[in-house]
């Protein structure tokens, strides 16, 4: 009777449901978090007019990648802390493949939820873990080949369970540092062998629950992974390849924005500076940055943000940002290097900021970021550039990234390969 009179129901309104339906599903993706994805060749790529598609597109994606001229580039893995998985994204006992300098590792949550990274192949016969592997005894990994049983803490294997003898000494898989920090995982690399040098600062805000997640986004770039961060000594760039907001129509994409336009309806005004943190810090630069915004030459009331950006080491950048009345909140900013000129990129915002600020801002972020993907991905890398007396403190900044660099960080040759392979600091 009940079901009678529900289809009775839904056959004489329909249009009121789909009205209530479209307005449930409105009202989701407005308030869900951002999760904005771009792979490799979403932005920052030309690929004709008309576009390329299908596969004409991925043979155009190779041409650029072999024909590109790179320039005389620096090693390609710095020493430092990685992020390798956002922490809500690994389940208790569960091994997930993870792509960084050059390889394919595993990371593994323990049923007591810590975490770590092996090398992915079974010293045995060569299995690799990730592919039906499990996790057994709370940290252990079982080859899905034969059953052998590693301890993700030691490498050292446990159990050979069709052989009760002696476990030959050689029978133990690799094992990274690795630590979860700010709801993220990273993990330690360094070329010497060295021990982690500096710890990822913990934002308190966020342990005790005062900030929330807010969205995030993530981008495949094709460059040297530098480029990216020392954006934030180049002054200069700001007030023109992010002077004007990124119209509605035309997005992030700068072969179809004019960036020339001396006074953009919408424009961002940005004053900022670069300089080392401290003698004791070497490890972290921070960039100073304020911001507001104007519409036809008049400052917009309720834009203005401060921003105290902490780089902590190669690959991490902790933004700190104070909205004003709208609230305070940091921004993650991690890049890994997968391989030597693929960086992955992602962005994660924690904050007290109403959701509606937090999803606009995160877009508006994202969109400006993807306009330096555009350069990044293109670029040559000139070793001594051409500068002047406003660019703001490029080679300053090289000078300070250059300590994540040694005479054995892997470099890359002129045919695509490394001078050597990265390896886990507890390989020497």
């Amino acid at each position: 009777m009940l079901f009678d009179q529900l289809w009775d129901f839904l056959i004489s309104h329909p249009i009121s449901i789909m009205i209530t339906l479209l307005v449930i599903y409105l009202i989701h993706i407005t308030l869900k978090p951002l999760n904005r994805v771009r792979r490799l060749g979403d932005v920052g790529l030309f690929f004709g007019k008309p576009e390329l598609k299908g596969f004409y597109r991925e043979r155009q994606l190779e041409r650029l990648k072999l024909l590109r001229r790179i320039g005389d580039l620096p090693p390609v893995f710095p020493n430092g802390w990685y992020c390798v998985c956002e922490s809500e994204r690994l389940a208790k006992n569960q091994i997930m493949e993870i792509t960084v300098l050059g390889q394919f590792l595993s990371l593994i949550r323990s049923e007591s939820s810590n975490v770590y990274i092996t090398d992915s192949y079974c010293p045995h016969i060569g299995a690799n873990f990730n592919i039906g592997g499990r996790v057994i005894r709370d940290n252990c990994i079982q080859c899905p080949f034969h059953g052998w049983i590693f301890s993700a803490e030691t490498g050292k294997c446990v159990e050979i369970p069709y052989d009760d003898g002696r476990i030959p000494e050689q029978a133990r898989v690799t094992t990274w540092p690795c630590i979860e920090r700010n709801n993220s995982i990273y993990l330690w690399y360094h070329c010497d062998g060295l021990d982690p040098e500096w710890e990822i600062p913990e934002i308190s805000e966020i342990t005790q629950g005062i900030w929330n997640f807010g969205g995030r986004t993530e981008h495949e770039l094709m460059c040297h992974i530098q480029e990216i961060p020392e954006n934030g000594a180049d002054i200069a760039h700001l007030n023109y390849l992010h002077k004007s907001a990124p119209p509605i129509t035309k997005g992030s994409d700068i072969i179809e924005t004019d960036l020339s336009n001396p006074q953009p309806v919408v424009q961002h005004v940005w004053d900022g500076k670069w300089e080392v943190k401290s003698e004791e810090n070497k490890h972290c630069g921070v960039m100073h940055l304020n911001q507001y915004m104007t519409i036809w030459g008049y400052r917009v009331p309720l834009t203005d943000s401060k921003l105290i950006a902490e780089q902590h080491g190669p690959g991490i950048v902790h933004m700190i940002f104070d909205f004003g009345i709208w609230g305070k909140g940091v921004v993650f900013q991690t890049v890994t290097p997968e391989e030597p000129l693929l960086q992955r990129v992602r962005f994660r915002i924690f904050s007290n900021i109403p959701w509606f600020f937090v999803k606009f801002f995160m877009t508006v972020e994202a969109m400006q970021f993807e306009r330096d993907v555009f350069i990044w991905s293109n670029k040559k890398y000139i070793k001594s550039p051409l500068l002047v007396k406003n660019d703001g403190p490029i080679q300053k900044h090289r000078r300070w990234f250059s300590q994540f660099y040694t005479e054995k960080s892997p470099r890359m040759l002129k045919d695509g390969s490394l001078s050597n392979q990265a390896k886990s600091i507890h390989d020497w």
